[in-house]
């Protein structure tokens, strides 16, 4: 007995699982005569009431056309139509379709010509259709649910720009606990217009949340008790302190000045004669001393200073609150520094 068996009945099943896919395919059937003479008139009808101005009636009969011919001419009158009307959207889509219609054997210019301009027509429309820039604040974005003319937008499209016709517009924004946000906008061509929406809470319905054991966030200003206003004191000490330092600096890069000019003439401590007389080894010597002099004790004077203003800013008391303690500066002919006075 042959274990083999025959395979016609598996082709057979192939064969009519290829045949089920076919039918149900979707298939654009070759006109009739009927059906291009009909169309013929209708885009006879169409163009009339088009120079007539009814722009509107002869877009019907252009659409009814083109469902019976599917035919670049027949498509182009149609987007024509379509952007006479403002709806840019529509006429782009019905452009693009013209220009991927497959290609026919024998096709006549008008086609052809069709074809082209329909491709021009997708590039111009692409610069004039307007877009909607959507912002919505209050609400975290996965609770959002929002419309655009009743039509509901996806919440991950919603940062983005969304294309729409010229015109008149509804946006509609809603949450859970929110109350719900109506906007109207007017998109004039190729305008991006941003849209910012902010929804609020309903009372009673929905709370933020709170921070964990009641305590308010960290950084919030309401914790935090005003403190009174920094001292007049403490800027004038500031003020002082940074001139002073500015002082300093000064007169020690003079001393440095000074210093080398000494290494340099008088080496050893000894001064070249020729270079250098008494008198003038003796302002040399004393412009040495003076600058380094200077230099320290204006030093001393602005770190006395700025200590004391930052003093004054950092232990100023509560707003209200009695000064216990503050610091002072002293400065006097015999003595320069800060005095710590208040109660102990």
């Amino acid at each position: 007995m042959s274990l083999l068996r025959p395979r016609a009945p598996r082709a057979a099943g192939i064969a009519l699982a290829v045949l089920s896919m076919a039918v149900a395919l979707p298939a654009w059937a070759e006109p009739t005569a009927a059906d291009r003479q009909t169309a013929r008139t209708l885009l006879i009808e169409g163009r009339k009431k088009r120079d007539a101005g009814d722009v509107a009636g002869a877009r019907q009969d252009f659409q009814a056309a083109h469902a019976l011919m599917r035919v670049p001419t027949t498509g182009l009158d149609l987007a024509r139509a379509d952007e006479a009307l403002g709806r840019l959207i529509e006429a782009r889509e019905t452009a693009y379709e013209v220009v991927h219609l497959p290609l026919g054997k024998a096709e006549p210019p008008a086609f052809t010509h069709a074809r082209a301009a329909a491709a021009a027509m997708v590039e111009q429309l692409d610069a004039r259709i307007p877009s909607l820039v959507l912002r919505v604040e209050g609400a975290p974005l996965d609770a959002i649910e929002a419309r655009v003319d009743g039509q509901p937008i996806p919440r991950a499209a919603l940062p983005y720009p969304r294309k729409l016709n010229p015109g008149r517009h509804e946006v509609v924004v809603a949450a859970p606990g929110f109350r719900t946000e109506r906007r109207e906008v007017v998109l004039k061509e190729a305008e991006r217009a941003p849209v910012d929406v902010r929804i609020a809470l309903v009372p009673g319905e929905s709370t933020p949340p709170e921070p964990a054991g009641g305590q308010p966030p960290p950084g919030d200003a309401s914790s935090a008790e005003p403190r009174a206003p920094v001292p007049l004191w403490a800027w004038a000490a500031g003020g002082v302190g940074l001139a002073a330092l500015a002082g300093s600096v000064a007169f020690a890069v003079d001393h440095a000045a000074a210093r080398d000019r000494v290494e340099e003439d008088c080496p050893g401590s000894v001064c070249d004669r020729r270079l250098h007389d008494f008198e003038s080894m003796e302002a040399l010597r004393a412009r040495w001393n003076r600058s380094l002099g200077l230099s320290l004790t204006l030093g001393a004077v602005g770190l006395a200073g700025v200590g004391a203003a930052v003093g004054g800013i950092l232990l100023r008391p509560r707003a209200g609150a009695e000064r216990a303690a503050t610091l002072v500066p002293l400065v006097t002919p015999t003595a320069r520094g800060v005095v710590w006075q208040g109660f102990f």
